[in-house]
């Protein structure tokens, strides 16, 4: 019984990593604290029928937006931001998402920016550089947001020796095509104040 507890529960395994002068390009969306977990997923379908499904599926030859897309690998990362002042994403979590506001935030799908047109429905995102905390989340996207609230809730708590960078966003990262894999790379990524 405690072997079978041991092999169910699920690791996060972490990095650190180097962001430096990045922009994330991307389509956004304003969503209510209350409804992100009906409204992201409804947002990354929106994403898949406006370019995954044409040009990947129906290989039909890219138009503008779809060709950024496409170049500057948006998709592989989620973006949470807002303009609520002095915030970080670890005391944003609780008091938002926890209580499920009204208030809103910016959800952008999005990839780094490497160049070129930023189409209209697109806009440009700069990213903080320095070291970011990179979860890995076990599970593929079935365990996404059960991981992603450990991480808020148990884990960050748990390591108190990474700080949160000052008004500052979360992004979530994606890697791979085959989502329904148990083995689908996924995780969340957290800009750091400074390494204690």
């Amino acid at each position: 019984m405690t072997c079978k507890k041991q092999m169910n529960r699920k690791k996060m395994r972490h990095e650190i990593i180097t962001l430096a002068e990045v922009q994330i390009i991307g389509m956004a969306k304003e969503i209510a604290f209350c409804k992100g977990q009906e409204e992201c997923p409804k947002f990354w379908g929106e994403y898949v029928e406006r370019i995954i499904k044409p040009v990947f599926m129906e290989h039909k030859a890219p138009d503008a937006f779809q060709k950024a897309a496409i170049d500057n690998g948006v998709g592989e990362f989620g973006l949470c931001t807002c303009d609520i002042p002095n915030y970080d994403c670890a005391t944003c979590w609780e008091a938002n998402f926890g209580a499920c506001s009204k208030n809103t935030f910016t959800y952008v799908i999005g990839g780094i920016y490497k160049g070129g047109e930023v189409p209209e429905g697109m806009q440009l995102y700069p990213i903080r550089s320095g070291k970011w905390l990179k979860m890995h989340f076990e599970g593929g996207m079935k365990g996404f947001q059960e991981q992603y609230e450990k991480f808020h809730k148990e884990w960050l708590p748990a390591h108190p020796e990474y700080k949160w960078a000052p008004n500052s966003c979360c992004m979530e990262w994606y890697q791979g095509t085959d989502i329904q894999s148990p083995d689908y790379q996924c995780g969340v990524m957290m800009p750091l104040e400074k390494l204690c």
